[in-house]
C-alpha cells in the first residue's frame, strides 16, 4: 500500500510519526510524497491552539473529500483523534481515528478496508519513534501530565504518565546520534514527572547524567520543558547534572504563564510568582551563563491591566533569553473556556506591547556578545552555518561559501560582530 503522512504540531507527534514509519515499512508498505500517488492518507493532528484545530478541520475536510471521490482511505491521528473523536467524525465520518498512543499500530488500520477507532489503551513504554531532520532528534522520554492547568486540552490527549526507561531512552539517543544527529532534545509533556510512574521517584538528572556518559559521538544535549512544581523538587541535582556534563546545554525551559498570582491561581498553576522568581535567580546563580526560556500566556480569562502590567515586569526582571508568546486561545473541554473571556482587541493590544518588551529584552542580551570571541557548537547548515554557544543562544556564522574546515558535531571559536533579537552574527576564527 501506499501511504501519504502529513504530521503538525510538537516533537511528540514527529516521533509518533516516526513510529508510524516504522510500522509502514516493516509491513512491506510505500511511504509516497503526495495524495495523488497515495492509497492511504495519514494527517497526524495537533489542536494545542483554536487557530491549529480550524487549521487541522480544513485540512481533515480537503483530504476526506479526495478520499471519498476516489475510494482512498482517511486516517486522522493525532491529538485530535484522542480529545475531540466527535468532530473529527461529524466532518469525517468514514474516515479511521487512531490516537497518539496507538501509532506504533497504524499498520492494523491499513489493512482492514472499513473505518477501524484505535483510541483507548496507553503507549507502550520503551518503544521510542527516532525522527532525525536537519541533524536534530527529538527523543521523547515522556508522555503525560499530572497537573491539571485550566487552560490545557493537550492533557485530554495525554493524560497518562508513562516515562520510558533510561536504558531505553539511552539506546534511542545512540540510534539517533548514529543516524546522524548532533542535536538530541529529550522532550516530553513535563520532563519534570519523568520516573515517577516507572521508578516511583523523578529520575531527570539521573537520566540527563546517564546519557552524557554512556552515549559516545559529537552532540549535545538539550533538556525541554520543566514545570515549575516540579523541577523544585530536582532543581538541586539537575543543576549538579548540567554543571557536571560538557555534553549538555546550560539551558532550561521553564514556563512561567503569567506574572501575576491571580492569573496562575485561575490558570491552575501550583505555584506562586515570587517562587518561580527564586527557581530562576537560583538556577543563574549556579549555572555560569545558563539562558532560559519561557512561555507566557496573555489575555487569559481574568487578567486585567495590573495582571498584564505585572507580567511585563517580570519579564523585564529576569531577563529571559526566549520568550514563546501566546494571545490566550479558548479550548474545548477546559475550565478557562467557561469564564469571562478578556476582548480579542484587547488581547491582541496586549501581545503586541508584551512583544515589544520580549524583544528589547532578548536584544539586551544579544547585544553583550559584540566584540567577543566565543565558542559555538555547529548544528545546521543551509545557506550558512548556525551553531549554538554553551546556554543555546544562536549565531550565524557568516562570510562567503563553505569553509572546508566546518562540518557538522564540531566546536568553532566564532568572533560576533552583529546581533539581532534572534540571534547572533559572527565570522569563524578558528575550529577544532
Amino acid at each position: 500500500m501506499r501511504v501519504y503522512i502529513e504530521t503538525y504540531g510538537c516533537a511528540l507527534n514527529k516521533s509518533d510519526e516516526a513510529l508510524m514509519v516504522e510500522s509502514i515499512l516493516r509491513e512491506g508498505h510505500v511511504l509516497v510524497n503526495s495524495i495523488e500517488d497515495a492509497d492511504t492518507f495519514i494527517i497526524n493532528t495537533c489542536i494545542v491552539r483554536l487557530d491549529t484545530e480550524y487549521h487541522m478541520v480544513k485540512r481533515i475536510r480537503e483530504l476526506y473529500e479526495v478520499a471519498s471521490r476516489t475510494g482512498k482511505k482517511l486516517i486522522v491521528a493525532g491529538c485530535m483523534a484522542k480529545a475531540e473523536p466527535y468532530t473529527v467524525l461529524k466532518i469525517a465520518p468514514e474516515a479511521s481515528l487512531v490516537s497518539p498512543q496507538n501509532s506504533a499500530l497504524i499498520t492494523e488500520v491499513l489493512k482492514t478496508r472499513g473505518k477501524i477507532v484505535l483510541i483507548d489503551g496507553l503507549r507502550e513504554r520503551d518503544r521510542i519513534g527516532i525522527h532525525v531532520e536537519d541533524r536534530i532528534a527529538p527523543i521523547p522520554i515522556q508522555e503525560g501530565c499530572l497537573s491539571d492547568c485550566s487552560f490545557c486540552i493537550t492533557k485530554h490527549a495525554r493524560r497518562i504518565l508513562v516515562s520510558h526507561s533510561i536504558d531505553a531512552v539511552v539506546k534511542a539517543v545512540e540510534r539517533a546520534v548514529r543516524n546522524g544527529a548532533v542535536e538530541i532534545q529529550l522532550t516530553g509533556m513535563d520532563l519534570g514527572t519523568y520516573g515517577l510512574d516507572l521508578y516511583k521517584t523523578r529520575k531527570l538528572p539521573e537520566l540527563v547524567k546517564e546519557v552524557s556518559r554512556r552515549v559516545s559521538g559529537e552532540y549535545m544535549v538539550r533538556i525541554g520543558m520543566i514545570n515549575p512544581e516540579h523541577l523544585r523538587h530536582i532543581l538541586d541535582d539537575l543543576i549538579d547534572a548540567i554543571n557536571e556534563s560538557s555534553k549538555v546545554y546550560r539551558f532550561l525551559h521553564i514556563p512561567l504563564q503569567s506574572g501575576s498570582n491571580k492569573v496562575l491561581s485561575v490558570m491552575r498553576r501550583n505555584y506562586s510568582v515570587e517562587e518561580y522568581i527564586e527557581i530562576v535567580n537560583e538556577v543563574k546563580s549556579r549555572i555560569p551563563g545558563v539562558s532560559i526560556a519561557t512561555d507566557i500566556i496573555v489575555g487569559h480569562p481574568m487578567e486585567d491591566e495590573e495582571d498584564f502590567s505585572e507580567t511585563l515586569k517580570v519579564i523585564r526582571e529576569l531577563e529571559f533569553e526566549r520568550v514563546h508568546l501566546a494571545g490566550y486561545s479558548i479550548r474545548p473541554l477546559t475550565y478557562s473556556a467557561s469564564l469571562p473571556q478578556v476582548p480579542t482587541r484587547v488581547k491582541k493590544e496586549r501581545v503586541l506591547r508584551a512583544l515589544q518588551v520580549i524583544e528589547e529584552v532578548g536584544l539586551k542580551i544579544r547585544l553583550k556578545y559584540i566584540g567577543k570571541e566565543v565558542e559555538c557548537f555547529t548544528t545546521e547548515h543551509s545557506n550558512t552555518w548556525i551553531c549554538r554557544l554553551e546556554n543555546y543562544i544562536p549565531v550565524v556564522v557568516t562570510g562567503k561559501g563553505r569553509d572546508p574546515a566546518l562540518d557538522y558535531g564540531r566546536w568553532i571559536r566564532v568572533l560576533v560582530d552583529n546581533a539581532t533579537f534572534f540571534d547572533l552574527r559572527g565570522r569563524l576564527l578558528e575550529s577544532k
